[in-house]
């Protein structure tokens, strides 16, 4: 023992050091004796450790002592290490039986150890915490109670390529001494080749936060795979899965019988992080015998547990909507109602598929299932520990600004790689790469069934948020044939940075030019994709292979968001304290302060006005950088209340506030919030023009939420002898992408509106041109009359019983999705102002031409 500052404390100085390690080009010794005392929240402890600015500390909580740690190691790794561990912070998944050694590592600039020391720590160096039982199923009656539980039925897969249908049977699903039984069965039912259950506690057991204990014996045997786990029951808050966001408290693969896994899947692009547990050696495999598997979820760190074991916590994750400008402000979507779910899968993507070995039937035994709440206040979140990766962490251009290295192939095909996917046969393709007079040069085979069955890769691209980047090359082939390239990320399901482009190669070296801006959270192992396979066998040549960061326009405007939206935010719930891309000016005497609530049902902007004089520009909730011209017109949309009844002015400026673009409007509130509508029409066009919610001249406080503002198109004229309205020039959509001619990733539910004014009413001929790569494409127009722009008719949807006239055609494969055809149908129009809607599933479409029928 070792008397510090009055406390004690027990420390083991580990074998492997000499003594004190030595500062930077100094002689002088560092002191490096770590000190525990309670932390400031529950369950943690907290060490004091004199650092130089030159080193820093890690410290890994573990549940047994630690081995020999040697001068020159490199740091520890895996989610029960902090690095860097901040003096004097709270070191979390501690408690005084179980994970009570701390072992603290003092490192160097390159992470290498200098000194370690061993903290046993005890009881009074950790702060005390409770948690109260609030759920529980101890499986001890005679059937499952479903007032805890729903059964999911069915097969189809599941997004994983399961085989399993699902049932409510005894068979598969039951009570037996004292355990929850669910057990897979090799039998047919509905298409799937195999039974077994799912059960949830959705609606009926639903909690944020707190301690989930679940004991089980679990399957094993090829293709098993079962999961305890938890889904989000709000599934839609945070848009679909992955940024709804998944919980995975315990996972086996049967193939592995003594591990488990526990993964968080989040963000858009999807991404999943977790950690492995292996049973100590010469344990009992997971099949033999009963474990406890359990998560502490509290506010910024969730942290698994086996047999109360730690063997991983995670604080670092995101979710973003694919129509926001910027992720939901942390720890989204990790912070509001989850349900717990039992199953046992057969089959997957993951686990493999059953085969003569895997023994049915397989069961998992669950003991019990208990829930806690923590006795006293969760810890806060904080701000999110590790946002995205910094340019000094990623890969570095070369000298001339080329983030492709060997770009001219003057090293061979170092940094290069042909057919990157294992088995490099999976698609069918075939063929070499080599270097030929400094180009590389593709030869094929076997083209493959799939245009990526032929690939030549760039891994490890560094592609950072925000940055606009160019791609440059020149290829050839020996005569015309199709290729394709994208920039995808590999760890994020494939998804394109840049998307896949078609190239029409021949027999000359042509140039090929592309730009995008990376939309995604930074990437550090994004690849640059050739695929040549599928279309032809011919060879290809590639060239002066360069990609390069554009300099970035300062007063660039903001881009529309996807779904139409000019307004960034407009919820509420992005970026720090909920309030990114938003500024509040209070001036001339004025005092105001702006908040958005942390509840589900309190995130509003809420503007608390301390002091005001009479001028209603004092006080100003403004976003800037927004692209309005003077020939559109926009419908501006939100919710808004005071705390007594006032009005509220809304312009739009530049951002010197020297010119208006728009009269004030004065729009009256009550203490009851209410949705408003405003057509704005600017009288200039600013490529940074500034909207501006007046809020001064009254004390009363004002609440303010989901803002938006699109763009309304002005009615095209459609004329008796034709008008053609490009696809891409719609006026309102839902889930489609607009291409710089066409339109396209149109799936089921997907739809485009377009404002007409009819001269003449009739039947009209409507001939459209489309593309289609697969079967199954329809073209359906909807009519109905008015339009958002007269404001006789409101935003969203029209449902099919909704339109006064329909019309529909067939888009058959067309022979790829570049690869156009005419179609056509017609529609009754009236005469004067109305709204076509347009679905067009599996399909791309360019152009609709309107031609009353006769003329």
């Amino acid at each position: 023992m070792r008397k510090l500052t009055g406390m004690m404390i027990s420390c083991m100085l580990i074998a492997g050091f000499t003594g004190p390690a030595q500062a930077a080009g100094s002689k002088e010794a560092i002191p490096f004796h770590p000190v525990a005392i309670k932390g400031k929240d529950h369950g943690t402890a907290k060490l004091i450790i004199p650092v130089p600015k030159s080193h820093h500390v890690a410290v890994k909580v573990s549940n047994e002592p630690f081995g020999k740690v040697k001068t020159g190691d490199l740091a520890p790794k895996g989610r029960t290490v902090t690095n860097p561990y901040l003096s004097g912070s709270d070191l979390t998944g501690v408690d005084p039986k179980i994970n009570k050694y701390a072992g603290v590592y003092l490192l160097d600039s390159a992470n290498r150890v200098l000194d370690f020391e061993q903290i046993a720590l005890k009881e009074n160096q950790i702060q005390k915490e409770n948690w109260n039982l609030v759920w529980q199923d101890e499986f001890d009656g005679s059937a499952i109670n479903e007032s805890k539980w729903n059964f999911i039925q069915g097969g189809g897969g599941y997004g994983n390529n399961e085989l399993q249908n699902y049932t409510n049977r005894s068979k598969n699903a039951r009570l037996e001494n004292g355990s929850l039984v669910i057990e897979a069965h090799k039998e047919a039912l509905g298409g799937n080749e195999y039974t077994s259950a799912k059960l949830t506690t959705q609606n009926k057991g639903d909690w944020t936060y707190g301690r989930y204990e679940i004991r089980a014996k679990l399957p094993k045997g090829q293709g098993m795979w079962p999961a305890i786990w938890m889904m989000p029951t709000d599934y839609d808050l945070y848009s679909g899965w992955p940024a709804s966001g998944e919980i995975d408290i315990m996972e086996l693969l049967g193939h592995a019988p003594n591990e488990v896994h526990g993964t968080l899947h989040y963000g858009l692009p999807w991404k999943n992080t977790g950690e492995m547990y292996r049973l100590p050696q010469g344990a009992k495999d997971f099949s033999e015998a009963y474990h406890t598997f359990s998560i502490d979820w509290e506010p910024g760190e969730i942290r698994w547990y086996v047999d109360g074991v730690l063997y991983a916590k995670q604080n670092d994750w995101y979710s973003k909507n694919e129509n926001a400008a910027a992720p939901y402000t942390y720890p989204a979507p990790f912070d509001r109602d989850f349900f717990l779910q039992l199953n046992v899968a057969v089959g997957g993507n993951w686990p493999g598929y059953p085969d003569s070995t895997t023994v049915f039937p397989s069961r998992m035994l669950v003991d019990y299932v208990r829930v806690y709440e923590l006795d006293g206040k969760y810890r806060e979140a904080g701000e999110r520990p590790v946002a995205e990766e910094t340019a000094a962490d990623l890969r570095p251009p070369l000298a001339d600004g080329n983030y492709v290295y060997n770009g001219e192939f003057e090293a061979g095909l170092n940094e290069w790689k042909f057919q990157p996917f294992e088995p490099s046969s999976l698609f069918g393709g075939e063929g070499t790469a080599e270097s030929v007079n400094g180009e590389a040069k593709i030869s094929i085979t076997k083209p493959g069934n799939a245009v990526h069955a032929i690939q030549f890769v760039q891994p490890a691209l560094p592609i950072e948020k925000g940055e606009r980047y160019k791609l440059t090359f020149d290829a050839r082939s020996t005569g015309p044939r199709a290729a394709g390239i994208n920039i995808s990320g590999p760890e994020r399901s494939y998804t394109r940075y840049l998307s896949d482009q078609t190239l029409s190669l021949t027999d000359k070296m042509q140039s090929f030019s592309y730009e995008f801006t990376m939309e995604s959270e930074t990437d550090p192992h994004a690849r640059l994709e050739f695929n040549l396979g599928q279309g032809s066998d011919l060879p290809v040549w590639i060239d002066h292979v360069k990609l390069v960061k554009l300099p970035k326009d300062p007063n660039a405007p903001k881009k529309v968001l996807p779904n139409g939206n000019y307004i960034y935010n407009g919820t509420f719930d992005q970026g720090t304290a909920r309030m990114e891309f938003w500024d509040l000016a209070a001036d001339k005497g004025s005092k105001a302060e702006a908040s958005v609530g942390e509840a589900i049902p309190e995130r509003k902007l809420h503007v608390d006005i301390k002091r005001t004089g009479s001028y209603a520009d004092a006080i100003r909730l403004s976003q800037n950088k927004l692209n309005l011209e003077e020939d559109a017109a926009y419908i501006l949309t939100f919710d808004a209340k005071a705390d007594a009844k006032r009005n509220i002015g809304f312009q739009i400026t530049n951002e010197n506030r020297s010119a208006f673009y728009t009269k004030t409007e004065q729009i009256p509130l009550t203490a009851d919030l209410k949705s408003y509508r405003l057509l704005i029409q600017p009288s200039e066009s600013d490529p940074n023009s500034v909207i501006e919610f007046l809020l001064g001249g009254n004390r009363a406080g004002v609440t303010i939420d989901n803002i938006a503002m699109k763009r309304l198109a002005k009615p095209a004229v459609l004329e008796p002898l034709g008008t053609r309205i490009e696809a891409e020039n719609y006026q309102d959509m839902f889930g489609v992408q607009n291409g710089l001619t066409s339109v396209g990733w149109i799936d089921e539910g997907d739809w485009m509106q377009y404002a007409v004014d009819v001269k003449e009413a009739g039947e009209y001929t409507v001939t459209f041109l489309a593309a289609s790569g697969r079967d199954g494409g329809k073209f359906t127009l909807l009519r109905k009359v008015g339009n958002q722009y007269t404001g006789d008719l409101p935003q969203g949807e029209i449902k099919l019983e909704q339109a006064d006239a329909r019309a529909e055609a067939n888009i058959p494969q067309t022979g790829g999705w570049d690869t156009w055809k005419t179609f056509e149908t017609s529609i009754r129009l009236e005469k004067g102002i109305q709204t076509l809607q347009v679905y067009a599933p599996n399909a791309n479409l360019d152009w609709m031409e309107f031609r009353k029928v006769g003329e």
